[in-house]
């Protein structure tokens, strides 16, 4: 029997405000006819049935965004896959189904949906989810954000989550200098010589692309994509200049950037000429045996070389006139071996080079105002460098000649026979000492000499009246291959106690007045010693060593000094 309500009660015009009423049931109460439009009281949604199936009446969800542990919202993410546990994403949107709605991650490249662990449906704009991280994987990225109401109606937020590892990492910090590259340089002098800016990834199957995002680098050279560099170097100026660029490693989804520098010259090593040039290995060596300028042609890097090493030897002194001491050694200074970057800063300019004499030794008549004392050693200079030439040697006293003690200098003179003392050592004084200093004399019966100090080694002082004439200090080495190599350094220096060294500022040695008990010269050309009877002149110190003339006695004549030698060596 119909009801008279759907008779009388009709809105046959459907007007009102009211809205229609439709027909509610249950899902169990549905009538399966097609056409049938009613209210399903189970969902809250209208519905019809084609004739096939129930259809729901809804609008649509959407999503605008999301947010991952709290961060900002965004519409892409990449996911660390290596990290552990779960991450908390909320979704933002409207139209959400807080009834029975779902999400689920669907891989754009193939694979299995990623299930939440937990979904709260907050509000209809708003729907919070856990995710495993691990169940992301690289090989279904990028993942779409599915959110499903319970009409059947959804919502994709399309390549929304990348799986990625952890991001790729720079070894070398940022601001680094990684080098200095020069003119003519390719990808062999790039690999030895400057640090890696190349960003790693901890997955191997991931590829690290590297490219230059800003700044520049020197002209010719460029980045390869592994991040090594590639290229020629051309053009570069002739003072060094440091270039600015920075590094982006792109890894996945993940891309870091960072800044580094490099110096650009047109040559990193310094070049120079002057005096006799000597090349061995990677090295050159200028020897200076007289006066001479070290004229510094380029002035290189520090990436390279910008400084030298050097031994600066003065003159060595003369042996003293009558019962003489020996003459002292020339200073010798040093800095081998010296890094090529750590040695003493040159620049591209002159520098003179000024190379002692050797002082003069004396005889029995009178000398020069203060008596008949050897004379001193010339200093020799290089750049800030100064040596000190070697102290003349004493006398002892004699008819209206009173004694003196001997000189100070470089290293020190040898003292009379008759008692005087020792010169000083390493004046003026400088660090490390640039010698020592010399021994004192003794009187009768034989008057032995002290002995000149050496750059190894102080002079020595007679124990009594009949020992020979004071030993000589011994002198420096200086290694063969700061010399120019084995090949090329035995014209220079003397031997001594290592094959592998040649010697430079020993002292003179003592004379006697009678018999041959003279000292030797010491190692590093100092002259041998002399005598009165039978009679002996002291032997002269070898040239362009720095060594200290031999002393004598009674009417013999002492040796001179010999010269001195300037060496400086540098990184090619």
């Amino acid at each position: 029997m119909a009801d008279s309500r759907d008779i009388l009660g009709k809105n046959r015009k459907f007007t009102g405000t009211t809205g229609i009423k439709l027909p509610e049931g249950t899902t169990a109460q549905r009538v399966d006819e097609a056409g049938q439009l009613r209210f399903n009281s189970t969902t809250n949604l209208a519905e019809y049935y084609d004739g096939t199936d129930w259809k729901s009446i809804d609008a649509p969800p959407t999503i605008t965004g999301f947010t991952v542990d709290g961060g900002g919202s965004v519409t892409s993410y990449t996911m660390d896959n290596e990290a552990s546990g779960d991450a908390s994403i909320v979704i933002n949107g409207s139209n959400f189904d807080t009834t029975s709605a779902t999400v689920v991650f669907e891989p754009e490249s193939g694979g299995s949906n990623v299930a939440v662990q937990t979904i709260t449906r907050t509000n209809s704009s708003s729907f919070t989810v856990t995710v495993t991280r691990a169940d992301f994987l690289e090989s279904g990225s990028p993942y779409a954000i599915k959110l499903t109401n319970g009409s059947g109606l959804a919502a994709t937020l399309a390549s929304a989550i990348t799986a990625d590892d952890a991001a790729p990492a720079f070894s070398t910090a940022a601001d680094t200098n990684i080098g200095t590259v020069q003119n003519g340089d390719t990808s062999t002098q790039f690999d030895a010589n400057l640090t890696t800016v190349a960003a790693t990834d901890t997955d191997t199957a991931q590829t690290v692309v590297h490219s230059i995002s800003a700044g520049s680098l020197p002209n010719g050279m460029s980045i390869e994509s592994d991040g090594t560099f590639t290229g020629t170097c051309s053009s570069l100026p002739s003072s060094s200049t440091e270039y600015t660029f920075t590094v982006q490693a792109v890894s996945g989804g993940t891309t870091v950037t960072r800044q580094y520098k490099i110096n650009g010259i047109a040559s990193a090593y310094m070049a120079a000429t002057g005096g006799t040039e000597l090349t061995s290995g990677d090295y050159k060596t200028h020897v200076f045996t007289s006066p001479g300028t070290f004229t510094v042609t380029a002035g290189g890097d520090a990436g390279g070389s910008n400084s030298v090493e050097y031994m600066v030897v003065a003159g060595g002194a003369g042996g003293g006139g009558g019962h003489a001491g020996s003459g002292g050694a020339g200073g010798m200074r040093y800095n081998y071996p010296a890094p090529a970057i750590g040695g003493l800063p040159v620049s591209a300019t002159s520098y003179p080079i000024t190379v002692g004499g050797g002082g003069a030794g004396r005889g029995s008549g009178p000398g020069d105002s203060t008596g008949i004392i050897g004379g001193s050693g010339g200093q020799s200079v290089f750049s800030t460098i100064t040596s000190a030439g070697g102290g003349g040697g004493a006398y002892s006293e004699d008819t209206n000649r009173p004694g003196a003690n001997a000189n100070p200098g470089g290293s020190g003179g040898g003292g009379g026979h008759a008692g005087q003392g020792g010169g000083t050592g390493n004046q003026p004084p400088v660090s490390p000492p640039q010698g020592n200093n010399g021994g004192g004399g003794y009187g009768s019966p034989v008057y032995p000499g002290g002995g000149g100090g050496g750059r190894g080694g102080v002079g020595g002082t007679p124990g009594n009246g009949t020992q020979p004439g004071g030993s000589a200090g011994a002198g420096e080495g200086a290694p063969l291959d700061f010399m120019g190599g084995p090949s090329n350094a035995p014209s220079y220096g003397t031997s001594g106690p290592s094959p592998t060294a040649r010697y430079f500022a020993g002292g003179g040695g003592g004379g006697v007045h009678t018999n041959t008990q003279w000292a030797p010269g010491g190692p590093g050309g100092g002259g041998r010693g002399g005598s009165n009877g039978p009679q002996t002149p002291g032997v002269s110190g070898t040239s362009n060593t720095g060594g200290g003339g031999g002393g004598t006695a009674g009417n013999g004549t002492s040796g001179a000094g010999g010269s001195g030698i300037v060496i400086v060596r540098y990184l090619t």
